[in-house]
């Protein structure tokens, strides 16, 4: 799998992995100070440039300490920025940081090494627990790099070390015996392919735990949405069978008004006016009833819709009805628009594609117009829907179809249109992409395939 295909880590889970390498440092300090001081009082072991050793351990423990006040520092300021802003990437360069300590590390137990026998110190082993955490924290780049450093490092040690009697497996330097033996190229070679096999293995591994959290994030986020649109039919199916009975009430009492205005025509000044007043009504309600029909429907498919043919041009022109600012919508249509037929849910999929008309009328609110294009390809129809508004950035751009996310102003809208519309259509078959730049408008494309063309 690429590299920048696999799902990125958390600010969270960075922090984690920081803590408890501050706390493996601390360890190996400790570690270090007791084997040492055991060796030298157990087993008198005579210790050459024992100051190098203290130093290094002095530098791992005042980084340790210094790291660990810088790194609650930024999780401070990370945190505040959280607080005030959605965008949750981290300022910090995380693989930089961790890698470049990781390597500190990785020159901290060579040198540890070439003052106590080299590779005749049983623990050079602990190269592998550093190679493990640099598999299990760094992209595989930095891991793999860190592993060629390894293997350069323990080959340095091979050709120059400082000796302890206690610990002389008979494996001379290549500097003082003026070549490489046998000996120095089986254990080079063991050595460089364990560390390759670890290192190849921790970062397939880590990569797998990564793409599963990824689903295992994404399924949540689906099931909550899920449950979002499951309350939110609950909310409209009852809403629509509350106000069912007020509107059949009125519905009932305009119509009385119309027949009694036509069994006895009204002489007043204004009757005129009046009468078209009712029967204005009279069709709005008609519309009221037609909304809560589609507000009890699910995910905006009516339920028992049927699935009928219906010409290219008059779905195209269905779209359109009822839209706020419906005249400055510029359609323009295939010559085949006429002539072709799609097997579509007429009403549920026109509602669907009305709502990014709408979209699109709101975006802008001057005089200019709407742009929706019908045209045919090879293996699709495709409307392209094109505003001339403000447009949107690129971080919203990646939210546009999240169920409850909607960039108008608070009270203009509940976010779901895009998201009901791109269900409708991915249900279908079809598909909805956004293209869209901060300043110069933005254009929805919807393609439905030919597959659904109803064959004369």
């Amino acid at each position: 799998m690429p590299e920048n295909s696999l799902p990125k880590t958390s600010p969270n889970q960075h922090y984690l992995n920081a803590s408890w390498l501050l706390k493996l440092r601390w360890v190996a300090v400790i570690g270090q100070v007791v084997t040492i001081l055991g060796s030298v009082a157990l087993f008198k072991t005579q210790i050459p440039m024992a100051w190098a050793m203290a130093v290094v351990i002095s530098l791992t423990a005042f980084s340790n300490l210094f790291l660990t006040f810088w790194f609650k520092r930024w999780r401070k300021i990370d945190e505040r920025m959280h607080a005030n802003s959605e965008n949750q990437n981290s300022k910090l360069p995380w693989d930089l940081i961790l890698g470049l300590i990781l390597v500190m590390d990785m020159l901290s137990l060579t040198t540890l090494l070439f003052t106590t026998g080299g590779p005749n110190n049983p623990f050079y082993l602990f190269f592998f627990v550093n190679l493990s955490l640099c598999a299990l924290m760094l992209n595989r780049h930095w891991a793999w790099a860190i592993n060629v450093l390894t293997i350069v490092c323990f080959a340095g040690l091979m050709f120059e070390h400082y000796n302890i009697e206690h610990l002389d497996l008979g494996l001379d330097t290549i500097r003082s015996r003026q070549d490489v033996s046998l000996a120095h190229v089986g254990i080079l070679a063991a050595f460089a392919t364990c560390s390759s096999v670890i290192v190849y293995f921790m970062t397939r591994l880590t990569d797998e735990l990564r793409e599963q959290q990824q689903r295992v994030r994404q399924a949540q986020t689906r099931r909550a949405n899920s449950d979002k649109i499951e309350a939110l039919g609950t909310l409209a199916a009852g809403t629509a069978h509350e106000l069912a009975t007020p509107l059949s009430t009125i519905a009932i009492v305009a119509r009385d008004v119309e027949q009694a205005f036509e069994k006895n025509p009204p002489d007043f000044p204004g009757a005129e006016e009046v009468i078209e007043d009712v029967h204005l009504i009279r069709s709005q309600l008609d519309r009221c009833r037609a909304i809560l029909d589609r507000m009890a429907s699910h995910a905006g498919e009516a339920i028992g819709e049927p699935i009928r043919p219906v010409a290219v041009a008059n779905l195209s022109n269905l779209l359109l009805e009822g839209l706020r600012g419906r005249g400055r919508i510029q359609l323009i249509l295939d010559d085949a628009a006429h002539s072709e037929r799609l097997n579509v849910p007429l009403i549920g999929l026109s509602q669907a594609m009305r709502g990014l008309v709408q979209n699109a009328l709101d975006a802008d609110r001057s005089d200019r117009s709407v742009k929706v294009i019908v045209r045919r390809l090879e293996q699709d129809w495709q409307w392209k829907i094109r505003d001339q508004g403000s447009g949107m950035s690129a971080a919203e751009l990646s939210r546009v179809s999240e169920p409850f996310y909607t960039t108008k102003a608070p009270g203009e809208g509940m976010g779901l249109g895009v998201f009901l519309a791109k269900n409708v259509i991915r249900r279908l078959g079809g598909t909805v992409e956004f293209e869209s730049t901060s300043g110069q408008g933005t254009c929805v494309t919807v393609c439905l395939p030919v597959s659904m063309i109803v064959n004369e």
